[in-house]
């Protein structure tokens, strides 16, 4: 019955590839005989047939043979010369068989299946002898010896086979390869298990029994290929998780898995295979990290020293050759990079009070620079150590501590406690000592290679940033950035030795090392500042060194010192723009000249002339962050001098008024009006047109705010009792005005019709609220004063005024736009006059309400007849 479903399914799909098959020649057949038909109705001539192909039915034709032509008596003295016969050409091999599916399960996935295996059988037979107590220490060890020689054994008898006596594969046999993987981890067990884990023999012989399996698996790994290599290095990498025992070393273990690791790598150096170097650098990375959660006691000292080991061993056994490329260097700075990122996480995060892990994370600072000392190639080394190392002091538990005191007594009374400050708290001793040494280090290293290695400038950033950087991460951590005189004498001896350094290499010639030290110079100066000084002063200190870096960058084509200044720049604009603590800045109480001059307009010029200098090089993202920095220092400084000068001093205190918020409108519509000059007058920099339409946006938003909170429904709202020139001009005439002039030249978009509105609505405000004003000069609330008959005739006499002066405008410039507010304006006031004046008004003054909106309707049509209307031209004759 199987047998039958089975033909009737391959039956079924043979069918339907047939039928598929029969469908497509029809289809193809019919196309062809169209094209026959249509070639017949046109009268086009047929192509002719092709030539039918050669049968080996057909008969050859005889041909003729060509009388031999009689030689010349001069011809026939000399024989010719026969032509040499070719060489048989041998015939290409034929190509190997595509392995199937079964040959793929059976003959290597299956091979390798069992090889595993085996492998987890002999490790479970260990696991289960030792459990039950079948066999001492000793018997296991040997045991476990003689099975993996055994295995070895096997592998190598399979390989040396003739090859007659193995079937033709399509790939080679991977029965050997799979028998000597298990027997290299198996030899690694056995080694791991008679040295670290029971102590049967001494230390060195353990080392020497770990390092002979290494051997072994090398040599195997070069006779089998890397897959061997592979097995048999996880299984050894595994082994240590599998077996359990009572009294775990962990040096012994952690001896072990460096022995492993150099094994991979050997293997690595021998057979180039690059996924091996991954996979040992992160069961390293994992090891270290899990035996970081293991250890009790001294024993950290054990992961925390593999780590900066094993990655020596990745950078030393890459071949020399292979970094010429980026799978070499790839091969020794990534997992330097992890195996650094364990320590580091060791030394912060799973003992943070163990001094050793973080003596482990300054010995790859010295693994760095040696290895890019011996290897130019290998740079980023030092520079990924020294982040490490900055990132340990930053997440150091630096220990509280208060000075001692030392009682002043007189007549036997202490009168007095003094403090006494050492030179070097006991408690801070540890944390200030590796910052030393990390500065130190890269300090020496840097100064020594400078000069004589193939990338100076990347050497002589070194001592330019790492002891500057490590003073002041130790500063933060120890005072808090508390202003300290003691701290400050640290960086100014520190700039002068940059200072030094960048005159040297000056007098060397070499420009871009001068550069590099003079921007280590400037930058532990800023450094000093900041323990110096405080508020404005700390800020102006830090953005008066981007001009400097800007002459320095110019000076000698050290393009690395823009990034500097790109992160000082945002440091200047976070600590103006985004500290909360600017709030409390003693600025004085004298308008203008105060200490919002030095804290904003000082960093605005030096940022405007800093973005001037480095523009003269390259348009960048650090000109554009200069530039909107400079703007918005100004418009901060503008903003603020306003707040400053009409609360008095107290611009922290003071509630927002209608006058300070007329002030800052008109103050922002200015700042747009002249950005938009300087960005027409600098050739159409980026970040000035994005800045005006900014501030415009700006414009809009509180001018919508004003518009309605005005004073008519707001009773607090203060307005001098001047007429026309007072905070009503300044909060709408003003800013409508400059956004109805600032329509000429701009494109048509959502920006330029939200100005023309807010123009339009701003000027109605202006004309409607000055008319209030004008009969309620003292209270313009509407809830206070009620609106006189008087008061309502000459909304509409203003309303007309405003709708003449807009239709006036209109006409002048030619923009329809105006003249239709004009008549809106208009038909307003005629509603009005039809829907409030004709109630409201009574006697005269109704009389007069309409007979103004009839004369001003009559006087519209007049204007449109003469200036607007254009007659039709009259036909000739």
């Amino acid at each position: 019955m199987e047998g039958f479903i089975i033909l009737l399914v391959l039956g079924f799909l043979l069918g339907w590839a047939l039928g598929i098959a029969g469908y497509r020649k029809a289809r193809a057949l019919q196309r062809r005989v169209e094209a026959l038909e249509l070639a017949l109705r046109e009268g086009k001539p047929l192509a002719e047939p092709a030539p039918r192909p050669a049968s080996p039915w057909d008969q050859p034709q005889p041909v003729p043979a060509e009388p031999e032509p009689v030689p010349e008596p001069a011809l026939a003295e000399a024989p010719p010369t026969p032509l040499p016969e070719p060489e048989p050409v041998a015939a290409p091999p034929p190509a190997p068989p595509r392995p199937g599916l079964e040959e793929m399960l059976t003959l290597r996935w299956g091979v390798w299946l069992g090889a595993g295996a085996l492998l987890l059988a002999g490790v479970f037979l260990v696991r289960t002898a030792v459990e039950e107590g079948w066999l001492g220490p000793l018997p296991r060890c040997l045991l476990a010896g003689l099975l993996g020689l055994a295995l070895i054994g096997g592998a190598l008898w399979l390989r040396r086979r003739p090859a007659e006596d193995r079937p033709n594969l399509p790939f080679p046999d991977q029965a050997p390869a799979a028998l000597a993987a298990g027997g290299v981890a198996i030899l690694f067990g056995a080694a791991y298990a008679a040295g670290p884990m029971y102590g049967m023999v001494p230390p060195l012989l353990g080392f020497a029994l770990l390092a002979l399996a290494a051997l072994a698996g090398i040599l195997l790994a070069l006779a089998f290929g890397p897959l061997v290599a592979a097995v048999g290095i996880a299984g050894a990498y595994a082994t240590p998780a599998l077996v359990e025992t009572s009294d775990p070393s962990l040096p012994g273990l952690f001896l072990y898995l460096l022995a492993v690791t150099a094994a991979a790598l050997a293997v690595l150096r021998q057979v180039g295979a690059a996924w091996l170097g991954w996979c040992a650098a992160g069961a390293s990375a994992a090891w270290v990290m899990l035996g970081g959660g293991l250890a009790e006691g001294d024993a950290i000292w054990a992961p925390a020293l593999y780590a900066p080991a094993a990655a020596a061993l990745h950078v030393a056994l890459v071949p020399r050759a292979a970094l010429a490329g980026p799978l070499g260097r790839q091969l020794a700075i990534l997992p330097f990079t992890l195996l650094m990122a364990a320590s580091l996480l060791l030394a912060l995060g799973l003992a943070p009070m163990e001094l050793v892990p973080k003596l482990a994370v300054l010995l790859f600072s010295l693994l760095g620079l040696l290895a890019a000392t011996w290897e130019e190639r290998l740079i980023p080394l030092p520079f990924l150590a020294a982040g490490a190392g900055l990132a340990m002091l930053l997440g150091w538990s630096v220990p509280g501590w208060e000075p001692a005191e030392e009682a002043v007594t007189a007549g036997g009374m202490v009168q007095a406690l003094l403090p006494i400050h050492p030179w070097l708290p006991e408690a801070l001793r540890p944390f200030l000592g590796a910052a030393a040494a990390l500065a130190a280090l890269h300090a020496l290293f840097g100064l020594w290679r400078e000069r004589r290695g193939a990338r100076p400038v990347a050497w002589a950033t070194l001592p330019a940033a790492v002891p500057v950087l490590s003073l002041l991460i130790a500063y933060a951590r120890v005072e808090g950035f508390a202003r300290d005189g003691h701290w400050a004498l640290a960086a100014l001896a520190l700039a002068a030795a940059s200072t030094g350094l960048a005159g040297l290499a000056a007098r060397d010639g070499a420009v871009q090392r001068a550069g590099a030290h003079a921007a280590g110079a400037m930058a532990a100066l800023a450094l000093g500042a900041a323990m110096l000084l405080a508020d404005q002063w700390l800020t102006f200190a830090i953005a008066l060194f981007l001009p400097l870096l800007a002459w320095v960058e110019g000076r000698s084509g050290l393009h690395p010192l823009r990034h500097v200044a790109l992160a000082v720049a945002g440091l200047v604009l976070a600590r103006l723009l985004l500290n909360p603590a600017v709030a409390g800045y003693a600025v004085g109480t004298v308008p203008v000249a105060n200490g919002l001059l030095l804290a904003y307009g000082a960093p605005a010029a030096l940022f405007a002339l800093a973005a001037a200098l480095f523009r003269r090089r390259r348009d960048d993202l650090l000109v554009g962050v200069l530039e909107a920095g400079a703007l918005a220092f100004g418009t901060v400084l503008v903003l603020l001098e306003i707040r400053h000068g009409l609360t008095g001093g107290d611009w922290t205190g003071s509630d927002w008024g209608f006058r300070e918020a007329s002030l800052q409108l008109t103050a922002l519509a200015l700042l747009a009006v002249l950005v938009r000059w300087l960005e027409a007058r600098l050739g159409g920099r980026r970040v000035l047109a994005a800045g005006w339409r900014l501030l415009w946006v700006a414009v809009l938003l509180l001018g919508t705010v004003m518009i309605f909170g005005n004073p008519a429904f707001d009773s607090g709202a203060e307005v001098a009792s001047v007429p026309l020139f007072n905070e009503l001009a300044l909060a709408y005439a003003v800013p409508g005005a400059l956004a109805g002039l600032s329509l000429r030249g701009l494109r048509r978009g959502l920006l330029a019709r939200a100005l023309a509105l807010y123009a339009l609505l701003a000027g109605f405000a202006w004309v409607t609220l000055e008319t209030r004003h004008h009969f309620h000069p003292e209270e313009m609330s509407l809830d206070l004063e009620e609106v006189g008959g008087s008061e309502l005739y000459a909304y509409s006499g203003a309303w007309l005024l405003f709708g003449a002066a807009l239709l006036a405008l209109g006409i002048r410039r030619r923009v329809p736009a105006l003249r239709l507010a004009a008549l809106g304006m208009i038909g307003l006031t005629i509603l009005k006059a039809f829907f409030v004046d004709m109630g409201e008004l009574e006697g005269l003054w109704r009389v007069l309400s309409f007979l103004g909106l009839g004369l001003a309707l009559i006087a519209l049509g007049a204007v449109y007849r003469r200036f607007v209307v254009t007659p039709a031209p009259v036909p000739p004759g």
